[in-house]
């Protein structure tokens, strides 16, 4: 079922600022016996926002109203998360401890915001610690509490440098032997083959695919071929 009709009126009421009607609208929307929030927010609310984003970078949209689109999508996944703290989570067959790190951007943040809520749905334990951390702080975090899963979530174009080196640290030292390195969102879901060529461990095009991975796929390892980025030759890929 499409839901670009919800996901234009979303936008509609985010740029007039109309935060009274868009509290409205949200609850209508969320008491449909035929949506769960967790739908909403990934169907409806995760679209919204990457629009913005794109108008964003393509200057087509002013800092006033970005600031007033960004304020009420903030509030809509709020309201809608709420709603999904309340529900039952998923028993997840393979329950997994990730530690979730983002960019600084607003809207960056906004969607990693949003992947941790969906994957908490799943059964997953999630430890946020937001954007603009720096690498070594991020690579003290990993050591202390010895996550599954180091997810680089919803990053610009230029944190790839910093992801790529965070992935070559945790491999030349070694202390997390069995971390999976997943990296999605943002350049990556723009790029493809970026995450496979800094030599990411799992990535996915979207954020729907990117949680199917993390649950079907916790044995899946990058290989020395499989990076290119940093190299003087192409290598082949992983198959």
């Amino acid at each position: 079922m499409s839901h670009e009709p919800d996901v234009e009126r979303l936008l509609q009421l985010a740029l007039q600022g109309e935060r009274t009607v868009l509290r409205r609208f949200l609850d209508e929307c969320l008491d449909r016996d035929n949506l769960k929030p967790e739908e909403f927010l990934a169907e409806v609310v995760s679209p919204a926002l990457t629009k913005i984003e794109q108008c964003r970078r393509e200057d087509r949209i002013s800092t006033s109203a970005n600031s007033i689109v960004m304020g009420s999508l903030r509030l809509a996944a709020g309201r809608v998360i709420e709603r999904m703290a309340d529900a039952p989570k998923m028993k997840a067959t393979h329950r997994r401890r990730i530690l979730l790190f983002c960019g600084h951007g607003a809207a960056e943040q906004l969607d990693a915001e949003i992947m941790v809520a969906e994957l908490e749905v799943d059964g997953h334990e999630v430890r946020f610690a937001g954007g603009g951390v720096p690498s070594d702080e991020i690579l003290e975090d990993v050591g202390q509490w010895s996550p599954d899963v180091l997810l680089l979530y919803a990053s610009s174009p230029s944190d790839t440098p910093g992801i790529r080196e965070i992935i070559d640290t945790v491999r030349e030292v070694g202390a997390c032997p069995d971390l999976q390195i997943a990296v999605g969102g943002g350049v990556f879901a723009r790029a493809p083959g970026l995450a496979e060529e800094i030599g990411a461990d799992l990535w996915a095009g979207d954020a729907q695919d990117l949680r199917l991975a993390i649950i079907d796929d916790p044995d899946r390892r990058a290989i020395p071929e499989q990076r290119t980025v940093g190299r003087g030759r192409h290598l082949p890929k992983a198959a």
